[in-house]
């Protein structure tokens, strides 16, 4: 294999050790466990959120796709809340991606009790809520208002203390209250949306406290040329109907990635996993420890301010 690159495979993501675990751990955000609001009342919220059907409410200037997670509302993970069930995009991506930093790369502990965890692009919450089950301060952001508000109101109804919601673009966590304030970055199923990747990962560098990580998932392929071409509107809408106009810009390689994350002052903890636990596609995997703030190169780079 290339400089930096691993390609692995597991057979389901059940095989992993802790995925029971993880399963029972979302067992406590079912309808028994609300606290600050009625059943009859949380299912008639929930309805309303589904229903949702507005792009135009995200200030969308340009007809969208109805498959669009950005027009409509879609839930992210299947939830289980004990006398129904919400089925998500994502299925139970959740538990097995988080499965994967724990089991197989050895870097998430089960125990996340006194951490700070930035939860990136937190959809409806499936990440964030299994996060906070295993002990961590999240703060997650979701640039979706819909989303972020559908989660906040997760947080208000089950009145999980630990958990803070913001309606922010990763770009936006450039303010000081995001400098050197998290111990774990979780930069899942965003960085392949983002228009300019370098300046994303920099700006999780910057989110770190020292000795901090970053666990990073995106999508894969199998090219292993070093520059992945930014992907055409035909090959963007080419994946389950559904349109990547506008949200799916670029795929990685293992190799061009770590030499990314190199750029903007990742060391990599793990090397760049093409893991296949979501089937049929292969997953990027890998994580980014920040040492100690260094400097950027600054060629070329959209935002020469960034710290």
């Amino acid at each position: 294999m290339e400089n930096g690159e691993d390609d692995h495979r597991i057979s389901a993501p059940g095989c992993l050790a802790t995925y029971p675990y993880l399963h029972d751990l979302m067992r406590r955000y079912q309808l028994k466990d609300l606290v600050n609001v009625s059943a009859e009342s949380f299912v008639k919220q929930l309805d309303e959120f589904l229903n949702i059907g507005d792009p135009a409410a995200e200030g969308a200037d340009v007809p969208a796709n109805p498959c669009d997670p950005s027009a409509g509302f879609y839930w992210g993970h299947h939830h289980d809340f004990g006398e129904f069930g919400v089925p998500g995009r994502m299925c139970k991506h959740h538990f097995s991606m988080l499965n994967v930093f724990i089991d197989e790369l050895d870097v998430l502990p089960l125990c996340l009790d006194g951490l700070r965890v930035l939860d990136v692009g937190c959809w409806t919450g499936g990440t964030s809520l299994l996060l906070c089950a295993m002990g961590a301060e999240v703060v997650a952001v979701e640039e979706v208002e819909r989303y972020a508000k559908c989660l906040d109101y997760l947080r208000y109804a089950f009145n999980i203390e630990t958990l803070e919601v913001r309606n922010l673009s990763l770009y936006d966590c450039t303010t000081p209250d995001f400098q050197d304030a998290f111990d774990f970055v979780l930069l899942a199923g965003v960085l392949h949306h983002v228009s300019d990747p370098r300046l994303a990962l920099r700006i999780t560098f910057n989110c770190l406290k020292d000795g901090g990580q970053c666990l990073l998932e995106t999508v894969s392929t199998s090219r292993h040329h070093l520059a992945e071409p930014y992907l055409s509107p035909a090959q963007r809408s080419q994946c389950a109907g559904m349109s990547r106009i506008g949200w799916n810009s670029l795929l990685f390689t293992p190799r061009n990635l770590a030499e990314m994350m190199g750029e903007v002052g990742y060391e990599l903890a793990q090397p760049c996993r093409a893991i296949k636990y979501k089937t049929p596609q292969a997953r990027l995997f890998t994580v980014g420890r920040r040492n100690h703030h260094v400097g950027l190169p600054r060629a070329g780079l959209s935002v020469r301010t960034i710290r």
